[in-house]
């Protein structure tokens, strides 16, 4: 069998099985995660031969020319009729690695992802920040995409995306996308956002907020009438508040704080738990920036966010603890598997001890 054909095999093998992600290094069985376990695939074995073989089919001589200057390299790879995939090609000891996280043509819609109601009508703001946070494979890219298909199904808008690499594509609907891609279409997110707002956009998607620079013209662009959607590596609302703020020196803290509090519509924290009947849900955190919010994060005083959290239900409002309680209840996850994700595992309890209203 080919390398090409081992490889679509592989690719095939891994949407079929439901597998969020295939890891491929040299001389070692494949392996692919189905519902957060690895899972290894005896029969295929990759020499150094093999897979510089693989990355010729992948690559083009460009991103072959940058894969060897780097050492590591992020694009998309489409396995036609079937689903794209995120790759990051790199270099270990055993030699070349990659990793390839599925993602599937179709976007699934609000009710599928089970986002709550609070978090949907974000969506419908004119304008400021909403940020959605999670670890590493949380779902963050399902639910941005859910956020833009509603747009592009419901709305007359122009929608800017900056992605590295770009993942899921749109056809024009009743918006206008334009989807650029870092590294392709801009040098990076950063010089991405310098020209966006000469493109006339409606809405901003800024893929990961990263430097100080990125995060900082990101709170400029919300700040001009532009909605922005964009996606940040923490586990909660708080910590999301933290990272912003503690990317910059402490001089500028104080005007930090004061932007977040006037543009920043929401935060949605994720993550995903096993189902008792197979797959995996997502859970998730809303804050909402009421003008309490809005008073408490002007004022530097993030760390009183979680009660707010707690007490916010009637804006919609829910900690990560609340929503994997009502999983629990509905009887869609198992207790320890909620215990194991929980950032605060005495309050999940103490919820799951409490008699229904």
């Amino acid at each position: 069998m080919s390398d090409e054909r081992s490889l679509y095999k592989l690719l095939k093998i891994t949407f079929d099985e439901k597998g969020s992600d295939l890891h491929l290094k040299v001389g070692k069985a494949p392996a692919i995660r189905v519902d957060g376990n690895i899972h290894h695939l005896e029969g295929f074995r990759f020499n150094k031969h093999d897979f510089q073989k693989i990355i010729e089919v992948m690559l083009t001589p460009e991103q072959e020319e940058l894969f060897l200057q780097n050492r590591e390299l992020d694009f998309a790879y489409s396995l036609e009729g079937v689903c794209r995939f995120r790759v990051n090609l790199y270099m270990d000891l055993n030699g070349a690695g990659a990793v390839f996280r599925v993602i599937p043509y179709r976007v699934m819609n609000f009710d599928e992802i089970g986002m709550p109601a609070a978090a949907r009508k974000l969506i419908e703001q004119p304008n400021g920040l909403i940020l959605i946070t999670g670890p590493t494979g949380a779902g963050k890219t399902s639910t941005m995409a859910s956020y833009l298909n509603y747009v592009n199904q419901n709305a007359n808008r122009h929608v800017v995306t900056i992605e590295d690499p770009i993942e899921y594509q749109f056809e024009d609907q009743k918006s206008f996308f334009n989807q650029r891609q870092v590294g392709v279409d801009c040098l990076g997110f950063y010089e991405g956002l310098l020209t966006v707002l000469r493109q006339d956009p409606d809405i901003v998607v800024v893929g990961e907020m990263r430097e100080p620079e990125t995060i900082a013209l990101t709170l400029n662009a919300a700040e001009t009438g532009k909605l922005v959607l964009a996606t940040l590596h923490t586990s909660s609302a708080v910590s999301t508040a933290e990272r912003i703020v503690n990317v910059f020196p402490e001089s500028r803290h104080h005007q930090i704080l004061l932007q977040l509090s006037m543009v920043l519509r929401g935060v949605i924290s994720q993550t995903l738990v096993p189902r008792i009947d197979g797959g995996r849900v997502a859970a998730f955190e809303v804050l909402i920036n009421t003008s309490a919010v809005r008073s408490l994060i002007a004022d530097g005083k993030i760390h009183m966010l979680p009660s707010y959290l707690e007490t916010g239900t009637e804006y919609g409002m829910t900690t990560m603890e609340m929503s994997l309680a009502q999983l629990v209840k509905d009887r869609v996850i198992k207790k320890e598997d909620a215990l194991a994700v929980a950032p605060n595992p005495v309050a999940l309890k103490k919820i799951l001890l409490e008699p229904p209203m």
